[in-house]
């Protein structure tokens, strides 16, 4: 993520990297011992068993901290500068509106420290680049809020522009209101302002040429490689196995070998000339057959189960499978469309590949920026 980007989120102190740290691996619960393990699998005995002792009620939960407990560790100042200072006050009142109460308070020392000097960091360089926009002439306003919001809004694909007005139905908001709403939020206008002044002063700095575009794309050929593509259909026939014979090998075994003859059966109808989209319908153990007559739309290698992606790659278009055995059952595959892989031509991505360099060389910029006003505000983080 570039720093323009990582700016505009600080300007709302995420719980993105909250969330990040937060669904990091619980650590696996400890081998039982040996000894344990003996006594797990050993005969229960015959003699009467002792009656068990009644069990202690459960211990009730510890009350959830809050956040200003939590980040008690905290010096009462964390960043202090020329005209620039932030306090720890300041920081937990605006961290307060974005996570939830006792949220942090989950998380073991070693990920809060890194996540939380992530963030105060964070929080200043988005007080730089505010500085820097309003020293420029970019002033926050509600006004400005409305006219970036309206811009966006006409960028927006019809598609697009739906769903964030079925979202915000769901909030009882329409798009005035909701436009109204963060017009009027002093964070909002800030990073409105922000954002004007990078397209306008920064941005325009950073030229891209034809030749910058061709070498990247000529040294990043597989960036933009096309995957082979196949569209199919396909017959499912499931073993159906009796409940409670699942470990029954004689039941699974018939139920296996009713299968395949049927699935062979099906699949001598089709070389016949049966109707492959109505034997799916009517016949196919999977979802796809009812609703969209054994149709898999289109995939490319890797996306399906190993056998069946073999299967399904190996036919031409038009061609049907013989029998193929996966995980789930059997299968008869055809395939109605087929794309050979290659590389998107330099044509068709160049404006893509323009705007990443253009963005690229505008967080080189930015950052740079950042960096020399931290040195010329004499400007300290504290340490924590």
């Amino acid at each position: 993520m570039n720093i323009a980007k990582k700016l505009m989120i600080a300007a709302a102190i995420p719980a993105f990297a909250f969330a990040a740290a937060a669904q990091a691996p619980a650590a696996k619960p400890a081998a039982k011992a040996p000894a344990a393990k003996a006594a797990a699998k050993a005969p229960a005995a015959k003699a009467a068993v002792k009656p068990a002792e009644p069990k202690a009620p459960a211990a009730k939960p510890a009350p959830k901290k809050t956040l200003a407990e939590t980040l008690s560790f905290l010096p009462e100042v964390l960043a202090e500068g020329k005209g620039m200072k932030i306090t720890k006050q300041d920081f937990i009142k605006e961290l307060s509106t974005q996570i939830p109460e006792g949220a942090l308070g989950q998380l073991p020392a070693q990920q809060l420290k890194p996540l939380i000097k992530n963030l105060v960091n964070g929080m200043v360089d988005r007080e730089i680049v505010f500085s820097l926009a309003q020293k420029n002439g970019y002033k926050p306003s509600a006004k400005l809020v409305r006219d970036e919001f309206d811009k966006m809004l006409k960028q927006l694909p019809k598609d697009k522009l739906q769903v964030l007005e079925s979202q915000l139905k769901l909030q009882n908001k329409t798009i005035d209101s909701y436009k109204n709403e963060i017009s009027a939020d002093p964070m909002a206008q800030k990073a409105a302002a922000f954002s004007k002044y990078l397209k306008e002063k920064i941005e325009p700095q950073s030229k891209v040429t034809d030749a910058d575009v061709e070498k990247f794309y000529r040294e990043n050929q597989e960036n933009f490689k096309v995957p082979e593509e196949i569209t199919a259909s396909h017959i499912l026939i499931r073993p159906n196995i009796p409940a409670g014979k699942e470990n029954d090998k004689a039941a699974t075994a018939k139920a296996d070998a009713e299968a395949l003859a049927k699935a062979k059966a099906l699949l001598a109808q089709l070389k016949q000339g049966a109707d492959f989209g109505a034997l799916a319908e009517k016949e196919s153990a999977c979802p796809s057959g009812k609703s969209a007559k054994g149709s898999l739309g289109k995939f490319s290698p890797g996306m399906m189960v190993p056998e069946f992606d073999k299967a399904a790659f190996a036919l031409k278009k038009g061609e049907m499978s013989d029998v193929v055995k996966t995980q789930f059952g059997y299968h008869i595959i055809k395939v109605t469309d087929k794309k050979a892989g290659g590389y998107e031509p330099l044509d068709k991505v160049k404006g893509d590949v323009r705007n990443y360099l253009v963005a690229k060389k505008t967080d080189e910029q930015l950052k740079a920026l950042v960096e020399k006003t931290r040195k010329d505000l004499g400007l300290k983080v504290a340490d924590f």
